[in-house]
């Protein structure tokens, strides 16, 4: 018999059992959708990762702490640290942190390939206001112009000037503005606090409004009014003047000359780790990104290759069912000369196009219900204009091609039951 009519005999026999070959498909669709919808999701998550490290951090720089320890861990030390006087406390549970101060940002402005060295000085404030609006907590650091921004008004070429801000949007309907353009060009007054007690209020010009992030990378930028960085530092020194706290940092910026070339990059990393500092990459970034995604990706395919191995002995079950059912037919093909072999492969072709049934309807009910849902999905979780289920061609099609495989695997042992059958006992099968 022919590759030819074997296909077509075995979708024949197929469409006459329909009912029990969409059952048995349906089980490896639910495999094949929960595997597809599963590698659309860590593409998405993937992509919203690097464009969180794209948007967030310069690709030619270095963010830079006192050890290791406190990149790796947000700034919260991880085990206990040898202390010595210049620790201060991190503000969480945990203790106390050694940070950088003046001396350490001199010196890796020194190390070879460093272009220059950003600090942003971060600020609480005792409150945010304008005429004729209510007091409203936030915080004020100095503007990265290396950093992309989206705003939703006004524009910013180069370093915020002296005497303006960047305000987030989710001031303006607290600070009574009726739409962001007609913020541009209003004050607003900041209210500082130094730690000691004294106080004073300073005067800004909105200059833009920055847009509010997605839920997900907020953490304190919707409340964060940016400004110069001799301003930022002002306002920095004004409130620890007098303090332990004072000339101390967590973190620093290190921008490398020609750092987007990854091997320069790399050098002044070792470099500055090698001095004892904590250093990391955009790529370091993704990478810790990518390596969540993917422990997350991996524990819920174990679930979807839990329901596979559970299609697989469907596909045994039924096939051997049909071996049963169709003795009789068999005995009376083998006696008008098909061969053992075709009989084998008449019945692991039938298993394929299960398979293949079932992974096409698990696959594209997944492509379908997710591309449906995006919308959905991204307006839930506040995900901006990021789609959560990306579906790559390829990966569909290798994942149709492996449920297949399963599939025609399956088959292997009925079919070699029926390819065995004797074809005078097999007639006599009532």
């Amino acid at each position: 018999m022919s590759w030819r009519d074997i296909i077509k005999r075995s979708a024949r026999s197929l469409r006459q059992a329909k009912v029990r070959t969409l059952l048995t498909a349906a089980a490896l669709a639910v495999g094949g959708f929960t595997l597809s919808a599963t590698l659309a999701a860590a593409n998405g998550a993937k992509a919203y990762g690097n464009k969180l490290v794209d948007t967030n951090f310069d690709p030619s720089s270095l963010i830079v702490a006192k050890s290791k320890d406190l990149i790796s861990a947000n700034g919260v030390a991880t085990k206990p640290q040898l202390y010595n006087s210049s620790f201060v406390s991190n503000g969480v549970k945990g203790g106390l942190v050694q940070e950088l101060n003046q001396k350490d940002l001199n010196r890796l402005a020194t190390f070879p390939g460093v272009l220059n060295v950003f600090e942003p000085y971060t600020s609480s404030l005792l409150y945010v206001s304008r005429q004729g609006s209510l007091k409203y907590t936030g915080s004020i650091e100095a503007y990265d112009p290396y950093i992309t921004h989206q705003f939703v008004a006004g524009t910013i070429k180069g370093q915020v000037p002296v005497g303006d801000v960047v305000l987030p949007e989710d001031y303006l309907s607290l600070l009574k503005f009726k739409n962001p353009k007609t913020a541009i060009g209003q004050s607003v007054n900041v209210q500082i606090r130094q730690l000691l007690g004294q106080q004073k209020t300073e005067t800004y010009k909105i200059i833009a409004i920055l847009s509010s992030p997605t839920t997900l990378i907020s953490g304190n930028i919707n409340t964060t009014l940016l400004v110069n960085a001799v301003q930022a530092k002002s306002i920095y020194d004004f409130i620890n003047q007098g303090t332990i706290n004072y000339d101390r940092y967590l973190i620093a910026t290190v921008r490398v000359k020609d750092g987007t070339n990854p091997n320069k990059l790399l050098i002044t990393q070792r470099a500055i780790e090698k001095a004892g500092y904590g250093a990391e990459s955009a790529k370091d970034a993704q990478a810790t990104i990518t390596q969540i995604v993917n422990v997350l990706q991996i524990i819920i395919i174990v679930f979807g290759l839990i329901t596979l191995v559970a299609s697989f002995f469907g596909v045994v079950n039924t096939q051997y069912i049909s071996v049963l059912e169709r003795t009789r037919e068999i005995g009376l093909m083998k006696a008008l000369g098909m061969r053992s072999s075709s009989v084998r492969w008449l019945f692991i072709v039938e298993a394929s196009w299960i398979g293949g049934l079932g992974a096409v309807i698990g696959s594209l009910l997944a492509v379908v219900i997710g591309t449906l849902l995006n919308p959905w999905i991204s307006r839930q979780i506040n995900f901006s204009n990021s789609k959560l289920l990306i579906f790559e061609p390829s990966q569909i099609i290798a994942l149709i091609i492996f449920l297949i495989i399963v599939a025609t695997i399956a088959g292997l042992l009925p079919a070699r039951k029926a390819s065995r059958l004797n074809p005078i006992d097999a007639l006599r099968t009532e």
